[in-house]
């Protein structure tokens, strides 16, 4: 039987939802289980990797930064991203963020999650602290899609 090749918004959209599940029933496991100090030190450890990772890749700065992401979101989750500014300060724009639409899909079918948790944890539990490991500040401002981030030395 040949197995047919998905298009590109096919393999973003089942990619999104793999990933984005794979993420958060862990998540909730071990909230329940060991508590919110675990999903902490869960969240520093896996910040720390992500950053060292990406010093390695030669991100060092704010542009980098948000282009590195800016591609991710726009190409593996098929996200609605734009991207401005300079190595000192750039803004990462997600006009319509493909995980917090697949995150709003799955508490339609009933899991625990609302668009506040969701996104404080995405920016709280790992961009914020990413940023933070390469010595940069992220600042934040939400909207009902997608969110702005501004990256500054």
């Amino acid at each position: 039987m040949e197995i047919p090749t998905l298009g590109e918004e096919e393999k973003q959209k089942l990619f999104t939802e793999m990933w984005l599940g794979s993420m958060m029933r862990p998540m909730g496991f071990i909230m329940r289980k060991l508590g919110p100090e675990a999903l902490e030190e869960l969240n520093e450890e896996t910040a720390q990797g992500c950053a060292a990772d990406m010093k390695e890749r030669g991100v060092d700065d704010a542009l980098k930064f948000a282009m590195n992401y800016g591609i991710v979101n726009k190409n593996i989750f098929g996200s609605d991203v734009e991207v401005e500014g300079n190595p000192g300060k750039a803004i990462l724009d997600v006009k319509r963020c493909s995980n917090l639409e697949t995150a709003l899909r799955f508490a339609e079918k009933g899991m625990p999650i609302t668009k506040e948790q969701h996104c404080s944890g995405c920016i709280n539990g790992y961009f914020r602290r990413v940023a933070e490991n390469l010595g940069l500040v992220l600042d934040v401002e939400f909207s009902d899609k997608g969110c702005k981030m501004t990256i500054s030395k």
